[in-house]
């Protein structure tokens, strides 16, 4: 009886930790969009610990653009991103990526969009893609 109930406890826990795996996010694109009101410059983004990354030379005000890091699997679970704002001060920080349980599987391609906004502020926000006909 011991044994059972032993047995009983670890596949439960096996079970728990299961329900509890994120699957990486296959991601249709990934964008970054320039909230400030100047030209940000030398965007950088770092995913962790896959060390995938991408970067843009520069951005207009009030647009964004697209990284080349579209059509995978994107199993990290945070970024360091770095840019130069328009008065050419180097801002630096990593973010968490916020993957969510029912996100991530392979009929549900995903956007990451990461939004840079004034006083080296960034928002990432993880968006189900929409197929444009």
């Amino acid at each position: 009886m011991k044994r059972w109930l032993q047995g009983l406890t670890c596949f439960s826990l096996v079970l728990a930790l299961l329900a509890c795996a994120r699957s990486p996010a296959v991601l249709d694109r990934v964008v970054v969009k320039n909230a400030t009101a100047s030209k940000i410059t030398d965007v950088k983004i770092l995913h962790e610990p896959t060390r995938r990354f991408g970067t843009v030379n520069a951005i207009l005000p009030q647009k964004s653009l697209e990284l080349g890091l579209s059509g995978q699997p994107m199993p990290a679970r945070e970024a360091s991103v770095s840019w130069r704002d328009g008065d050419d001060v180097e801002w630096s920080l990593t973010v968490e990526l916020p993957y969510g349980q029912i996100i991530g599987t392979q009929d549900r391609p995903m956007i990451l969009i990461y939004i840079i906004y004034p006083a080296g502020r960034v928002d990432v926000h993880l968006l189900e893609s929409i197929a444009l006909k």
